[in-house]
């Protein structure tokens, strides 16, 4: 609680320094453990839009986690990425303690692309969580949280389609009926 209100003094926490996530993201920076089914839940929910991912392997709970995370923040602020995602699955209020260090919520602040979280929880919200520019509460939701924009605009792309099918039959049909009425005329002539 004294960390959290010393961030919050900081401002770190303020909602005007959120940032919206990139509409098209598709270089996505992933820290995750590679061992466990978190990432098999948000590859398996990932949708097909051409995503590259940079994945980094990261313990997620234990003594070593906040020195990989820390590690695995800092080399992906090098990477050309459009968004940093940080999940892991729920957990108890102690295993998701590294969520809640000074040095990784400071390295997440100063991330020069929007973060988006989802560390799976009830009530205990992490402190990572505050500071990040989106949070979700799962890996899954995280997913669908990146293929939103991706989906929207298929769907767009898909009605204006039909649209535009729509409207070249009607104009067909129209043409057609104009040629018709047209040779019945020149019939009607001769």
């Amino acid at each position: 609680e004294k960390l959290k209100e010393k961030l919050q003094k900081e401002g770190i926490f303020a909602p005007e320094r959120k940032r919206p996530l990139p509409t098209f993201p598709t270089r996505i920076g992933l820290i995750t453990s590679r061992n466990g089914a978190v990432i098999g839940d948000f590859q398996t929910n990932l949708g097909r839009y051409g995503f590259h991912i940079t994945m980094i392997d990261s313990r997620v709970e234990g003594q070593l986690a906040v020195a990989e995370l820390v590690g695995a923040v800092r080399t992906l602020k090098k990477r050309d990425i459009d968004v940093l995602v940080i999940i892991r699955g729920g957990g108890s209020l102690e295993s998701l303690l590294p969520f809640n260090n000074e040095a990784l919520i400071r390295e997440v602040a100063d991330s020069p692309v929007p973060v988006l979280v989802g560390v799976g929880h009830d009530k205990d919200v992490p402190l990572l969580c505050l500071a990040a520019d989106k949070t979700v509460s799962t890996p899954t939701a995280t997913a669908q949280t990146l293929n939103d924009t991706w989906q929207r605009a298929a769907a767009k792309v898909e009605l204006n389609h039909r649209k535009i099918l729509t409207s070249f039959k009607d104009a067909l049909n129209d043409k057609k009926d104009f040629v018709r009425t047209s040779f019945e005329r020149m019939r009607e002539q001769v």
